[in-house]
């Protein structure tokens, strides 16, 4: 199985190819804000792309990209700041913040805002991520409009992970 690690930065993983332009270790370096990525067309079975999105100024881009680099039923999968999180303001270099339908766009299942991407995944998982107590998280991802809308405002989310599923016509899996 070969696993692409997007923005690895301190987390270098040794099974997979750790991609980071500034990280001191790092099997690929590339600036992740330029596209094409230096990897073909259905190069990876998975994809991690953990506290990164949140840094680049063109997220669709960088999400379609994944698309074109992913095998059809390769795992992509996806840490971004929930929207009200403290940590999306600590860091200055963030660029925007996460709800819960936001990556909806990229699937067959979402709802058109604007035709300004190819839906080709599947939403294999998502969830709250904690700050404290992970129990009470996982019955927020239960009903995410009422957390989204109303108890993020008095419970802090910190992030959320989302798990994609590539999916490509049959004359484009490699």
């Amino acid at each position: 199985m070969k696993i692409l690690n997007l923005g690895s930065g301190n987390d270098y993983l040794d099974n997979a190819v750790n991609v980071d332009f500034y990280a001191a270790k790092a099997d690929v370096r590339h600036d992740l804000e330029a596209m094409p990525y230096p990897f073909e067309n259905d190069s990876f079975d998975a994809i991690r792309c953990m506290n990164v999105l949140e840094h680049l100024r063109d997220p669709i881009r960088v999400i379609e990209e994944l698309h074109r680099i992913g095998k059809h039923g390769a795992r992509v999968t996806i840490r971004v700041p929930h929207f009200r999180s403290a940590a999306l303001y600590e860091d200055i270099t963030h660029q925007r913040g996460y709800a819960w339908r936001t990556l909806d766009h990229f699937t067959a299942e979402g709802e058109v805002y604007g035709d300004y991407t190819r839906r080709g995944f599947v939403m294999v998982d998502r969830q709250y991520t904690p700050y404290l107590f992970p129990w009470l998280y996982r019955m927020l991802s239960k009903v995410p409009r009422l957390t989204d809308n109303l108890l993020s405002k008095y419970i802090p989310m910190a992030s959320i992970l989302f798990t994609l599923e590539v999916r490509k016509a049959a004359e484009h899996q490699g």
